[in-house]
């Protein structure tokens, strides 16, 4: 869908034609009532490299040797990477997400997998979807168990919005509960605008035959009813939403425009599931990777940009996961194999920019392939604890086992993994910069303090101040939306603490 085109069919939403499948196993609406408890309103977009990444060519360990002498042809040489630290950079590809960790708006986490590895695309994705071991086979996801603890007699009573969406795959297996399933399906970003045909109707009113087929029938009779509901919600979201940017023309990047539009329009949401395929690369990978990763690179930069100019950018985490990696040998066919562990992108305004874990030893491998550093299972208590704020116990209970947070939120919501005291007073690049309308500043104090934000412009001429009050210890956000300034350059001055820091930002109408 060309992006005019999309434009076009958003504001309009008359969506005619072939309608989507969509899924929200639920009971009519005169039973809804919601049982949810989420106390924020912080969502998380998690997104599938469908086919295993390649994280030794996405995340380059530059100075190894024995990286370039596995790889002779797909190695990426040193000059072409992005560097990031001495010893690590992205794929020339990834230009943005090197930005965006240089602006204090992403994380990283090496060596991400599990304990004997399974190195089937379907079982390893099953798997990752329930949340179990390589040992035991789930029914039930980890998604759809996380949220069983806040709507328990789901789908007999139904929340007002959808609890999760998953866009551009069938497969529910991580929303599946013991009962149902708990997702709402699009099968592709573009669907948002078919959902609800003008002249749509709900299941024939016929009376079903008294037998269990009769049964069946009137449930999927009531799925359909419901169906319709969420369908109304979404487009309703739809209709208020807005996209402030320009999307890269392919299918993340058309999905994730999906994303924040609803998110815009109010759509309370708080998990949606997308997928970004084609990563098997056993052949011709060179090409393929690069086209790949700048898909993802450029739709997830595009989606903060769209967040941050809408004040948005604080309820947004943006997680990315693929089955297994790829083994550290290139094949004979230009290409890499099924590995095991690989690295995971966290983007957003309320991270650490940091790199945790080291780079892979090379020197010292199991059968071909990496070590594990980190048990995915603790990138899902991370997102369910420390971003959602569920308890401890709760999540030991979702996963059977208790998996230890890794400490990338800066600003988490459970009591029982308490928020680090930043050591200094920092001011962190402000985010979109340029911007138009909104920007957010963010910044940290080692304590309590007054703190004042003062505007300047080129001439030095005062254009805002704003007095913030006393500010207890920790990392705050200031959203910035300028009112009748003109376009150009202006100094951002924090104080606090007895110390004033500054910055450059530029607004353009």
């Amino acid at each position: 869908m060309k992006r005019r085109d999309f434009i076009k069919t958003a504001t309009a939403l008359s969506i005619a034609g072939t309608k989507m499948p969509l899924m929200a196993l639920t009971r009519p609406k005169h039973l809804r009532k919601s049982s949810g408890n989420w106390g924020s309103d912080r969502i998380v977009l998690l997104i599938k490299l469908n086919g295993g990444n390649d994280g030794l060519n996405t995340l380059i360990p530059i100075q190894d040797i024995n990286y370039y002498n596995k790889r002779p042809n797909l190695g990426i040489k040193a000059s072409d990477a992005l560097p990031i630290q001495y010893d690590t950079a992205f794929h020339p590809s990834l230009v943005n997400s090197q930005h965006l960790f240089q602006q204090g708006m992403m994380s990283i986490i090496h060596g991400v997998g599990y304990g004997n590895s399974n190195l089937s695309h379907f079982r390893s994705s099953d798997i990752w979807m329930t949340g179990s071991g390589a040992d035991r086979v789930w029914n039930t996801g980890w998604l759809g168990r996380m949220l069983t603890n806040d709507y328990p007699d789901y789908p007999a009573n139904i929340p007002d919005h959808p609890i999760g969406i998953q866009m551009g795959s069938a497969n529910l297996l991580e929303f599946q509960t013991e009962n149902t399933n708990m997702a709402t399906m699009m099968g592709n970003g573009d669907s948002l605008y078919k959902i609800i045909d003008e002249n749509y109707i709900t299941g024939s009113t016929d009376p079903a035959p008294q037998t269990y087929g009769g049964e069946e029938l009137n449930y999927v009779r009531g799925i359909d009813e419901s169906t319709y509901e969420f369908s109304g919600i979404i487009n309703e979201a739809g209709r208020k939403g807005i996209n402030n940017v320009e999307y890269p023309e392919t299918k993340i990047g058309l999905q994730l425009a999906v994303a924040a539009k609803l998110i815009s329009g109010g759509l309370t949401t708080p998990i949606y599931r997308l997928n970004h395929g084609g990563f098997d690369t056993h052949a011709n990978q060179w090409n393929d990777h690069i086209a790949l990763l700048q898909e993802l690179d450029q739709a997830v930069f595009a989606f903060l940009e769209d967040m941050g100019g809408q004040g948005l950018l604080d309820k947004v985490l943006v997680v990315t996961t693929s089955e297994f990696g790829r083994r550290v040998k290139e094949n004979g066919s230009m290409g890499t194999d099924h590995g095991t562990a690989g690295p995971t992108f966290l983007y957003g305004s309320s991270l650490r920019t940091d790199i945790i874990g080291n780079q892979p030893d090379l020197f010292n491998l199991n059968s071909g392939n990496i070590s594990i550093q980190h048990d995915y299972r603790q990138i899902y208590s991370t997102i369910m604890q420390d971003w959602f704020g569920l308890a401890v116990d709760t999540v030991t209970q979702v996963l059977e086992e208790s998996y230890d947070a890794i400490p990338v939120i800066n600003f988490p919501l459970t009591t029982d993994h308490p928020t680090t005291i930043p050591s200094e007073f920092k001011l962190h690049p402000a985010f979109p910069n340029p911007f138009n309308p909104t920007a957010e500043i963010r910044f940290e104090i080692p304590k309590g303090s007054q703190v004042k934000i003062t505007v300047y412009n080129i001439t030095g001429r005062i254009v805002m101040q704003k007095d913030l009050g006393f500010k207890p210890s920790g990392f705050h956000r200031y959203i910035l939306g300028p009112k009748g300034w003109a376009s150009g350059t202006y100094i951002i001055q924090v104080e606090a603490l007895q110390s004033i820091l500054n910055q450059r930002i530029t607004y353009l109408k």
